[in-house]
């Protein structure tokens, strides 16, 4: 098992490195100067007390200390590759600490879902994402991002399942070896799940946030973000993939346009998923071309969905369902070869390629040809309150009139 080795005689020195360490799950051994046990560590410390460190020492070496004139003078003579000053430097000696022993991957791909308007359906979505990815080989988290939603547990039936939630990482302020994050989360048939729990939510510190998401995308394949509307920025710019769901009606549309036009500010790979009714409503074309986003999937309403959620009776149903056909057609589109722990293919999702996803794909909202704002493109439809210039999106199709009441001729 690789190790770090701390070489010190200082008391104060000893008890910090090595509560750090505890706390992230690294094993350190302490050795005085003149003993060994140094020899095969990946990482060596060296305390401040200690005039010269031994001979042969080919791990690379952090000087730590708590003066700075001292500490520095001996990393000129040692040759030390970085100096940490504690307590100033615990978090950054903590994730060397970690990066030592478990070199840090290429990040997993990270999928963000975002919610194009309220009860649009994205926890489900995102739900939908990482269990499928999951029965199909890649190892996955979903992580949930919203610390007013509940809970994401609550979705999957795992509120009583046992591990670490995100008020637990905010204490420790998210020092944990990735490899032991991936035992210490709760799961769901194998999912981990990454939830906030039925407490009161405190603000979550943007740092905490990062230092967690980049442990996860070490540990998994796949790494399934269900973002609210109002994420903080600087998350979504760690997705690699964002994904928009907007119900076909015309004033979630209006508020998707909005959000969409927020993402698309930091981040150039947003897709679209529509969510239709199981009759009627505006086509997933007609609602790409009026926000403006190239559209990737189209999703039926499940009347029983709901009811199987508050049941903990599961979310897929069959694979031939329109939710878990989606998922699958969308994860088929990121990771090309279809093989469990590689890395996804493609770009940032704003290619040329459209999945084929039963329920209607295409392109419509690619490029400057959608209007961007949703409202103008459905102006014709709501009377003079809310006309301006001709919209540039789609001429989308007006309710069909009834029939006129009277006996038949």
């Amino acid at each position: 098992m690789s190790r770090i080795a701390l070489i010190s005689q200082l008391p104060s020195l000893m008890e910090q490195c090595s509560a750090l360490a505890d706390g992230a799950g690294v094993p350190l051994d302490v050795t005085a100067p003149s003993g060994g046990g140094w020899q095969d560590a990946v990482l060596v410390l060296v305390g401040e007390d200690v005039v010269e460190a031994p001979a042969g020492i080919a791990a690379p070496i952090v000087l730590i200390g708590h003066s700075a004139a001292e500490v520095w003078r001996s990393a000129a003579r040692m040759g030390a590759e970085h100096v940490a000053l504690l307590p100033d430097a615990a978090e950054w000696l903590t994730q060397r600490m970690i990066s030592a022993v478990e070199p840090p991957a290429a990040p997993a791909t990270t999928v963000g879902v975002v919610p194009g308007a309220g009860g649009a359906g994205a926890s489900v979505l995102a739900a939908a994402l990482a269990m499928r990815a999951q029965q199909d080989g890649l190892r996955t988290v979903l992580v949930d991002a919203d610390p007013l939603g509940g809970g994401i547990d609550l979705l999957l039936g795992a509120e009583t399942a046992d591990g670490l939630r995100w008020p637990e990482l905010t204490e420790s302020k998210g020092r944990l070896r990735p490899s032991a994050l991936v035992h210490a989360l709760p799961q769901v048939e194998g999912l981990a799940l990454l939830s906030w729990d039925r407490t009161v939510a405190e603000e979550q510190p943007p740092e905490v946030f990062d230092t967690v998401l980049a442990a996860v995308q070490t540990a998994f394949d796949l790494v399934v973000v269900d973002l609210p509307r109002h994420a903080p920025l600087s998350s979504v710019r760690i997705c690699h993939h964002l994904l928009l769901l907007a119900p076909a009606r015309v004033r979630a549309a209006v508020a998707a346009a909005r959000v969409a036009a927020r993402l698309r500010g930091v981040h150039p790979g947003v897709g679209l998923v529509v969510r239709s009714p199981e009759r009627g409503g505006i086509s997933a074309e007609d609602i790409a071309g009026a926000i403006g986003v190239r559209l990737l999937a189209q999703l039926r309403d499940d009347r029983g969905l709901a009811g199987r959620a508050d049941r903990g009776e599961g979310l897929l149903g069959s694979r031939r369902s329109s939710l878990s056909a989606a998922a699958g057609a969308l994860l088929g589109e990121w990771f090309t070869d279809g093989a469990p722990g590689g890395r996804a293919g493609g770009g940032t999702g704003g290619g040329e390629k459209h999945p084929a996803v039963p329920g209607g794909v295409g392109g419509a909202g690619d490029g400057p040809g959608g209007s961007g704002t949703g409202e103008e493109a459905f102006a014709h439809r709501r009377g003079p309150r809310l006309r301006g210039r001709r919209p540039p999106g789609p001429d989308l199709p007006g309710p069909r009139p009834r029939a006129a009441a009277g006996r038949r001729g």
